[in-house]
């Protein structure tokens, strides 16, 4: 049986975390436990946000291995605006919810993320590659090792660099150098940021960052 797409994810993030020095590490677990509260985590503008909450908890699991993992580890799109794109089946498909093929979308109507979505899940399926897709990806990165989001984008940004590589590495192809890209988005409160024009971050940009760093 194929290893669920949830943990492979999981892996992929341990292996950032592994990766960072003990220092680096106390600061990211820092940063985190400052955006929880009562019930979940807050969003970048400082409000406790439902969607936030997947991100911190998978993230928990990630700095204490084996903790409640597969419980943890279920995650759900918790916000409606989501659940009719790629990305939000992309989240459905890492909790375990089948979906249909997604081969037919295309490529000017979508971003690198919902790219992503599509090559992993025909991964994951073992359905054929789309070769379109897999051009149409490897050609977002930049010079930088960081990917675009769609073909206006004016720079890089984290979430399409770190599902991109994450992607990449998952169905074999290889890329260039991206950690240098990935440490500048790293800021001095432990987060990381979403492009280099931002200097806040949440617990989301903190699972792209080590998602990031673990895929590379």
């Amino acid at each position: 049986m194929k290893t669920p797409l949830l943990y492979k994810v999981y892996r992929a993030l341990r292996r950032g975390w592994n990766s960072m020095t003990p220092e680096a590490r106390q600061a990211v677990k820092t940063f985190v436990a400052s955006q929880k509260t009562a019930h979940g985590y807050m969003n970048a503008g400082g409000h406790e946000d439902g969607y936030y909450k997947q991100f911190g908890e998978l993230l928990e699991t990630v700095f204490k291995p084996g903790r409640l993992l597969y419980k943890r580890m279920n995650l759900t799109v918790q916000e409606s605006r989501l659940k009719d794109t790629a990305y939000g089946r992309f989240f459905d498909f890492l909790a375990g919810t089948p979906q249909p093929s997604m081969a037919n979308y295309q490529l000017s109507k979508l971003t690198t993320n919902a790219v992503c979505c599509i090559l992993t899940m025909q991964h994951q399926m073992d359905e054929p590659l789309e070769s379109k897709f897999v051009e149409w990806l490897q050609q977002r990165q930049d010079a930088s090792g960081g990917f675009f989001a769609n073909d206006q984008a004016p720079i890089p940004d984290m979430l399409s660099t770190a599902v991109a590589l994450f992607t990449l590495r998952l169905i074999g192809v290889e890329v260039q150098e991206a950690t240098p890209f990935i440490q500048a988005h790293w800021l001095d409160n432990g987060g990381f940021a979403p492009t280099l024009y931002d200097d806040y971050s949440d617990v989301e940009y903190v699972f792209y960052g080590l998602l990031a760093l673990g895929s590379k």
